[in-house]
């Protein structure tokens, strides 16, 4: 009996086995197309790191900002890696690490990153967390290290950038690598002041050698020829445009002093009052003998004696002398001021009965309305300063602008001042609001006609050395 289901003859089977085998190269093409894909879109999605590494490093506004950013955003993308990055130039200056921040050169890392600072292979710190002979034994291998240099095209600088640890894929290399031009770029343009973007400029300008030497040339002549005004510098001291010392009379003793320095005092005023007694005394003396004398001559006329009459009457006339001699200096115990002004010399209230000699300073009286500042020329530099020349004053006491004044007059003869020959220039200052005193110091430049800025600079030692050596 004969099967419902006719069996399969060879021919057949041998058909449908090649309808199966001809599926099979479709299927391989279909896997091909997906996995074109898949590598298009890993290459769109590592381009997308790239831009956003670039971006995130270009938003930062300076220099350290933009290695923070640069090394935070690879540590986010590497969670088991570590990330550090070096900044100098021949030797590393700075260096930041993902998880410590900046760190300085007493840091273990810092000091081994610094050891390879300029070797081209991809030395790595040592982690501090690693005793030495562990990190020998087993230390990273060579694949999971990555460095990156970002130095700066023109040599002004130097950038390193290491990624250690984890497991860093071909992909990962090409994606960072293919952002080092930008980052590159945008790392150095952060740094450096106006010398050294200068100096990039002219590096990326295409200038040669030649054109830097001409242009140093060109600075050098033109500071050498320059014109500038010969400054001659000179120490300055306030004085009163005028004052008046007050000496003793005659030889007294000090009985009291009535004013003090800094006191403001009117012409007439007391200034110190002189004991009178012993002038008294002498006075009742001299008026004694005066009437002794006058009681001898009247004898000697009643006698007849002419000669013994005449003498008396030139006795009478010197003992006369002396009293009023005596009547005078009583008169001026009480020495006064002789202007209107201020006290600016003299504290006698701890010399209150010392004696005092004839022509004895004992107080200086000044008007500080005017004042004179004058300027202690060196003598080598007298030749160089001449009345009018304007002149720079800046006082050590007082706060504010200099003064600024021509010169009035220079004294032709030199004085000694502080064991040192100078010839002294005056400067009148009007000095109302009070804000000069006798006695202030400072420095002062005094401004001479306009000569070569070298041979301003140079002058001075120039001629002192040819002093020293004999010329």
């Amino acid at each position: 009996m004969s099967s419902t289901h006719p069996s399969l003859t060879t021919p057949q089977r041998r058909s449908a086995d090649s309808g199966t085998a001809s599926a099979i190269p479709g299927g391989e093409a279909a896997r091909g197309e997906i996995g074109g894909s898949t590598a298009e879109s890993s290459t769109v999605a590592d381009s997308a790191k790239s831009l956003a590494l670039i971006q995130c490093v270009a938003e930062a506004k300076d220099q350290t900002a933009a290695i923070i950013a640069m090394v935070n955003f690879i540590a986010k993308q590497f969670p088991t890696s570590r990330v550090r990055c070096g900044l100098g130039a021949s030797q590393m200056r700075r260096f930041y690490e993902c998880r410590l921040g900046w760190l300085g050169p007493a840091s273990e890392l810092f000091q081994n990153a610094a050891e390879g600072w300029n070797d081209d292979a991809s030395s790595l710190p040592t982690r501090p967390d690693v005793p030495a002979m562990e990190t020998t034994q087993n230390s990273v291998a060579p694949s999971d290290l990555l460095r990156l240099n970002l130095d700066d095209d023109v040599g002004l600088g130097r950038c390193v950038l290491w990624i250690d640890g984890g497991e860093l894929t071909p992909a990962d290399r090409t994606w960072l690598r293919r952002a080092l031009p930008s980052l590159r770029a945008i790392v150095w343009m952060r740094g450096g002041g106006v010398m050294t973007q200068f100096w990039r400029w002219l590096s990326h300008s295409g200038m040669t050698g030649r054109i830097y030497i001409g242009l140093a040339a060109v600075v050098v002549v033109l500071l050498v020829i320059w014109p500038v005004s010969y400054r001659v510098r000179c120490t300055t001291v306030v004085r009163p445009k005028y004052s008046r010392i007050v000496s003793a009379p005659f030889d007294a003793t000090l009985q009291a002093a009535h004013v003090q320095p800094g006191d403001s005092v009117k012409q007439g005023d007391v200034l110190i009052s002189l004991d009178g007694r012993p002038l008294r005394l002498e006075l009742e003396a001299i008026e004694a003998q005066i009437g002794q004398v006058l009681k001898e001559r009247d004898v000697a006329m009643v006698g007849g004696r002419v000669a013994e009459s005449q003498q008396a009457n030139l006795k009478i006339r010197e003992l006369n002398r002396q009293r009023d001699l005596l009547i005078s200096r009583l008169d001026r115990l009480n020495v006064t001021s002789p202007i209107d002004g201020i006290i600016v010399l003299g504290d006698l209230h701890r010399s209150i009965g010392a004696p005092l000699e004839t022509g004895q300073a004992v107080l200086e009286i000044a008007p500080l309305g005017e004042m004179v500042v004058e300027l202690e020329i060196p003598e080598y530099e007298i030749g160089y300063v001449t009345e009018g020349m304007p002149a720079r004053v800046r006082l050590t006491a007082t706060e504010g602008d200099a003064i600024e004044r021509p010169i009035d007059a220079v004294y032709p003869s030199a004085e000694l001042r502080d064991d040192q020959n100078v010839f002294v220039a005056h400067i009148h200052v009007d000095n109302q609001d009070g804000t000069l005193r006798p006695g202030m110091r400072g420095d002062a430049i005094a401004y001479g006609r306009l000569r070569p800025w070298l041979w301003s600079m140079i002058r001075s030692g120039w001629e002192k050395t040819l002093w020293w050596i004999g010329y």
